[in-house]
């Protein structure tokens, strides 16, 4: 090392001399630094393998489990003039579409037929839009179906889904939108209950098990919902829907209830909006989040529109689609989970009677990776109670004479009474999945 010092001393001596009028460099300088810059360079200690600290790469992103999230604003309510009366009442028939020749045109058309009445659910903020009394033709008629081109398979023809029969149902409330990401986050924060899906280690998409899937994992571990607080809760299973509901002091809906909630009493809709999609230039993204352009499956995607999601959206989002009770999302974004059994309806004749089951949960409404005939309001889906996928999701019910808003207006603040507060279920529920002892015999087609 004396050596390196003494040569840097020199060049140090000989760069001085060239900074005071001496141009011309000493002979040699750069095999001279070169040489020094060598030396050192040897003159250090080697790193050897053992010194090295190995760290093997985590293959799990890093999560904070159940975000705490500011409740997401309720969506506005259109419209808001008198409330509707609580009594049967004669719906209107909504605008014949036969006339109509643009999205435009039949946007105009899309509003509820009659005013809304809402209130709000004080113990995760919901908005309930009110459906009154009254009886209904539940289910498709030939028309329906031949409407939408359904066909093929006895399932997508609808067969289950006849014959129309008709069904009394008391008045109610109904969630306007689903139950959000933020909303469900908050009750397991509040709760510290586990999803079927925590309990099991895995969740579905596509049809296919995820590892690590949960309701804040959708599509698995290496996904999250930060940036989606106010996108609908998937990957819930038939149990974790009805506990949440039963936790806000509510219930799921029935079929029944789900289906006049979304088509009204006139039976004149196909779909909650109306019967437009048929029409050449009508746009289905302004009404339903489907399986569009950036649906990312092949299988029914519709190249020619475009919603803007791949996957979920923000619920409350498309106004146009709103069902004549002014519920939105009743139609596409994520399957909803109801509280009944997939049984056959009086009467039937369905090919496939066999796949009738009361083990089985119905879902409604279709997904974001279903086609348009799916996405109309009669058509059913039967899933076991335990399933959870990326496509559904659920919303809350409650009778009339259970939730009553202290002033009948819309966008009134109501407190549910004391003894309509139900307590959360904590455990795990993966064993709690059935209402029946009847075990299923065949797998039907996940909804979602």
């Amino acid at each position: 090392m004396s050596r390196i010092l003494i040569i840097l001393i020199g060049l140090a001596l000989s760069l001085g001399l060239a900074a005071c009028g001496t141009t011309t460099p000493p002979p040699n300088v750069e095999e001279t630094v070169a040489a020094a810059v060598a030396e050192t360079m040897a003159a250090q200690p080697v790193l050897v393998q053992s010194q090295v600290e190995t760290v093997e790469p985590s293959p799990y992103p890093t999560y904070t489990p159940y975000p705490t999230y500011t409740p997401y604003p309720p969506p506005i309510t259109q419209p808001t003039e008198a409330p509707i009366a609580a009594e049967p009442t004669e719906e209107p028939t909504v605008a014949s579409t036969e006339a109509l020749t643009s999205t435009a045109d039949v946007v105009a058309t899309l509003a509820p037929a009659q005013p809304i009445q809402v209130a709000i659910r004080p113990k995760d903020g919901a908005v309930m839009v009110f459906v009154p009394t009254g009886e209904f033709l539940m289910g498709a008629s030939d028309a329906d179906l031949v409407a939408v081109g359904a066909g093929g398979p006895p399932k997508l023809a609808g067969g289950d889904e006849q014959p129309q029969h008709p069904v009394e149902v008391a008045a109610f409330w109904i969630d306007q939108t689903e139950v959000t990401n933020s909303q469900f986050s908050n009750f397991v924060n509040l709760t510290g209950y586990k999803t079927t899906a925590e309990a099991e280690g895995y969740g579905t998409s596509g049809g296919e098990e995820i590892q690590g899937a949960t309701f804040y994992h959708p599509q698995g571990v290496d996904t999250g919902i930060d940036d989606k607080a106010d996108h609908p809760v998937v990957q819930v299973s038939w149990q974790d829907a009805k506990t949440y509901c039963e936790w806000v002091g509510a219930r799921l809906s029935t079929e029944a209830e789900w289906e006049k909630a979304a088509r009204g009493m006139a039976n004149d809709r196909i779909f909650p909006w109306g019967n437009a999609s048929e029409l050449p230039d009508f746009d289905v993204s302004v009404v339903a989040n489907f399986c569009s352009a950036s649906c990312p499956y092949e299988t029914g995607r519709d190249s020619t529109v475009d919603d803007g999601f791949s996957r979920t959206a923000p619920v409350g989002r498309l106004l146009a689609g709103a069902s004549p009770y002014g519920a939105l999302d009743m139609a596409g974004n994520v399957w909803e989970w109801v509280d009944s059994s997939y049984v056959g309806y009086p009467g039937h004749t369905y090919e496939q009677a066999q796949d009738f089951n009361e083990y089985f949960k119905v879902v409604r409404g279709g997904s974001w990776d279903n086609a348009v005939p799916q996405l109309r309001a009669t058509f059913r889906q039967p899933n076991e109670p335990r399933l959870r996928s990326d496509g559904t999701g659920f919303r809350c019910a409650v009778s009339a004479d259970v939730f009553q808003p202290a002033t009948p207006a819309p966008n009134a603040t109501a407190a549910l009474p004391a003894e309509a507060t139900i307590e959360p279920t904590i455990e795990a529920t993966a064993a709690s999945t059935t209402e029946s002892t009847a075990e299923p015999t065949t797998e039907p087609t996940p909804g979602g």
